[in-house]
């Protein structure tokens, strides 16, 4: 596998993370795979991110720079363009990975002969600013894995970035992500992806939550719920569509009202 091992593109958006990325772009230098390439999407930075990752010391590393704050997944898009690579890998810029992570995705889409119609994720843990860490839980990342997995993203939201390698194929046959979703980005790009591809699950904690109080996404109860609107209104009627479908709908709405 090794002899002819496909290059993976790993995607990380990035906004004013001079103080994480190191640690992030360490754990991916440390990747037991060895076909890589690294493109850190700086999305309009004002502290010294750029420049801390020009003078990364690994030249496999690129950094493609915003003049405006578009949003991670706009951050994500140009990344995906930029790639050189067939399969792509994301990572959040202050997050890490376990050594063998991308060796075990890479060995998984191996067993389907690199189907391009294939997603591959992964389990983790959370390491948190206290230094204590715990693996996640069933709620924060669920095991969705089969050939027909549409039921299943329409039913969960779990399914995170940082542990998904997909085919630069699949991503631009989906028409890239969607830039206007604020939150639970993932949720709606694992829905696309279930729509047209098979799922494989690794149920190792490969992937590193570095959870701390710094500003994210997951932390802005607005954007929560803008986000989770959002995905109800777009991908409602495939919900309702389901054999029982409107029970996963209705139970989205309870869980929108609760937010």
């Amino acid at each position: 596998m090794m002899d002819s091992a496909p290059l993976i593109s790993v995607v990380i958006p990035a906004f004013n993370r001079e103080e994480t990325i190191i640690a992030c772009l360490d754990s991916i230098v440390r990747q037991t795979y060895p076909a890589w390439e690294v493109i850190v999407v700086d999305d309009g930075s004002t502290d010294g991110t750029v420049r801390t990752v020009d003078a990364y010391h690994d030249k496999r590393v690129r950094c493609i720079r915003s003049d405006r704050n578009a949003g991670a997944q706009a951050a994500r898009n140009t990344g995906i363009r930029a790639a050189k690579g067939e399969w792509i890998a994301f990572q959040d810029s202050d997050d890490t990975w376990a050594p063998e992570k991308l060796e075990r995705q890479v060995a998984a889409l191996a067993a389907v002969g690199f189907d391009p119609m294939t997603v591959v994720h992964t389990n983790g843990r959370v390491d948190r600013e206290d230094g204590s860490t715990a693996p996640f839980y069933a709620t924060d990342v669920v095991k969705i894995d089969g050939a027909d997995v549409r039921r299943s993203t329409l039913e969960e939201s779990k399914v995170l970035f940082p542990t998904i390698l997909a085919s630069k194929t699949a991503l631009t046959g989906i028409g890239l992500l969607d830039e206007n979703v604020v939150a639970h980005q993932e949720w709606d790009t694992s829905i696309r992806l279930g729509a047209v591809c098979r799922f494989l699950f690794i149920d190792e904690p490969l992937f590193i939550w570095q959870r701390s109080s710094r500003p994210s996404i997951s932390k802005s109860g607005k954007n929560d719920v803008e986000g989770y609107f959002y995905i109800l209104q777009k991908h409602g009627e495939a919900m309702r569509r389901e054999e029982g479908g409107a029970g996963i709908y209705r139970e989205h709405l309870y869980r929108l009202l609760k937010r």
